[in-house]
């Protein structure tokens, strides 16, 4: 069994939260582990978690799984379902996409105008998704900025709405505008898309009624989960 103790694993949690620029509620509404758990955790009240909320609370922190057990100090027992998933091979990744500086009404090929150099995919996501269900896009702007920087590229994999944990980072294109990052939430009768920026005054959230969307009032369309980002080169 690990020598991590409760108060080790739960400083490092904090740490690498404050990193990231995520607050306890973010962290929250992005795991799906509650606010006061997390608290219990990063306090050294709780023992360290299991595996299976390992996993959320490395969701909601955007790191690989990886990272979470091995703060944990459980690594080397994880179990086998578990170790599968987290298994990476070393052998450099072969897979690369092109990178938009732009995606609107031309989803999901972009226009050829807008490509901006390519980006190699990394193992444990070219693993997971074939490059038809990855696109990745150049971030141009600061209303991501506590998550992923201005010129920096992310990839995003294309998956169905109902895969979309409340929280999770998305790429938006709204009324056939540029595609923008955002974190969507979304609720029986509102979908609602937040900025994480360290300018808060400058970028507020907006939010549409679910019926008027389900109407095409505006049309939107979620192209795909942020699963890396990279920063500018």
């Amino acid at each position: 069994m690990s020598d991590v103790t409760k108060e080790e694993f739960g400083n490092n949690i904090r740490d690498l939260r404050k990193e990231k620029g995520f607050s306890i509620r973010q962290l929250a509404l992005q795991s799906g582990v509650s606010n006061p758990f997390l608290s219990q955790v990063e306090n050294a009240r709780r023992s360290i978690p299991k595996p299976s909320t390992l996993e959320k609370i490395a969701h909601g922190l955007r790191v690989d799984k990886s990272v979470i057990f091995k703060m944990a100090g459980i690594v080397d027992n994880i179990p086998n379902n578990i170790a599968n998933e987290l298994t990476i091979s070393s052998t450099p990744s072969t897979v690369s996409i092109p990178i938009y500086g732009r995606i609107s009404a031309g989803y999901p090929e972009g226009a050829k105008e807008d490509i901006d150099g390519e980006i190699d995919v990394p193992n444990r996501i070219s693993n997971r998704y074939s490059s038809d269900e990855l696109i990745a896009l150049r971030v141009n702007g600061e209303s991501m900025n506590k998550v992923i920087p201005n010129g920096a590229v992310a990839i995003l994999a294309k998956i169905d709405k109902c895969d979309i944990t409340n929280g999770d980072i998305c790429g938006v294109i709204i009324d056939g505008e540029a595609a923008t990052l955002k974190h969507v939430y979304q609720y029986p009768d509102r979908i609602r898309f937040e900025p994480d920026s360290w300018l808060k005054e400058e970028f507020k959230p907006f939010e549409y009624n679910k019926e008027d969307v389900e109407n095409g009032q505006p049309p939107i369309q979620i192209i795909g989960k942020l699963v890396h980002q990279q920063s500018s080169f």
